[in-house]
């Protein structure tokens, strides 16, 4: 199994896959290899990617919300880890520690009290192609997978001193770009949910090979069976934890990994 985040990893600058990862990933997938999307996308962010990779229905599978949820390619959950109403109250107490925008992401779309905007925000929506929904007030039934603060860098900054050790310790959190904190579920994990996903078919953990770039892949490389290859471009945390530093995003740093790491063959 390879599972690569999208975002600074699989994907160029432009949201683009370069054309020779395109080409050593589904060369790969013809042999059997599992290509897995391991990203705090939900699958609508997602399939555009994994179909120009020729990867589509029910024995493809993609890593979501941060390992949150697990599910197919034709949408069907294998794990799925939710937060409440309650956690929610907690995040919007946290909100107001720093100036930033709080969304909710559940399956279906986003949901947010906050009646403006961030631009972080509206990037967002329109990379996952969700809707989002301005409410006044959050259902005390509400659930969902994922909260994320989004705001200026300086802020977030501010934010992210300002959390609680609790906060760590009941969640899971991660700083997943200058402009982003993502608050999930404490078992929901990329690396949780690709060890899982690999136990259920069949694959060891000594068997799969993992990209990131970003402190939402930290998960994926504290796993110690797992190759574990950061990006040219990734955060020196995950370059100190990698057992291979490859190249950045934008010159194709996955393919020149596999090149290296994968005879043709397949076998690593």
């Amino acid at each position: 199994m390879i599972a690569t985040d999208l975002d600074g990893t699989l994907l160029q600058s432009d949201h683009q896959i370069g054309k020779k990862t395109r080409q050593t990933l589904m060369k790969l997938a013809q042999k059997g290899v599992k290509i897995v999307p391991a990203s705090g996308r939900p699958l609508t962010g997602v399939l555009p990617y994994t179909e120009k990779l020729g990867l589509a229905g029910k024995q493809n599978y993609a890593v979501l919300f941060n390992g949150a949820v697990v599910q197919n390619l034709a949408g069907k959950s294998l794990i799925r880890h939710q937060l409440t109403f309650s956690d929610a109250e907690g995040m919007l107490k946290l909100q107001k520690k720093a100036p930033s925008n709080l969304h909710f992401m559940r399956e279906d779309r986003f949901y947010t009290l906050d009646h403006e905007l961030s631009i972080q925000m509206g990037k967002t929506v329109f990379l996952n192609r969700m809707k989002i929904k301005i409410m006044d007030q959050l259902p005390t039934d509400f659930s969902y997978l994922k909260a994320e603060f989004t705001g200026e860098g300086p802020e977030m900054d501010r934010l992210g001193k300002e959390f609680p050790a609790w906060l760590y310790e009941k969640y899971n959190v991660a700083r997943t770009d200058p402009m982003i904190w993502e608050i999930n579920e404490r078992r929901a994990s990329k690396g949780m949910a690709v060890h899982e996903l690999a136990q259920l078919l069949g694959i060891s953990d000594q068997e799969v090979v993992v990209f990131g770039d970003q402190g939402n892949d930290l998960s994926m490389f504290e796993n110690p069976n797992f190759y574990k290859v950061a990006m040219g471009n990734a955060i020196d945390e995950l370059k100190e934890k990698a057992n291979f530093v490859t190249r950045n995003n934008d010159d194709e740093g996955i393919s020149y990994a596999l090149e290296r790491l994968v005879t043709e063959d397949g076998n690593e």
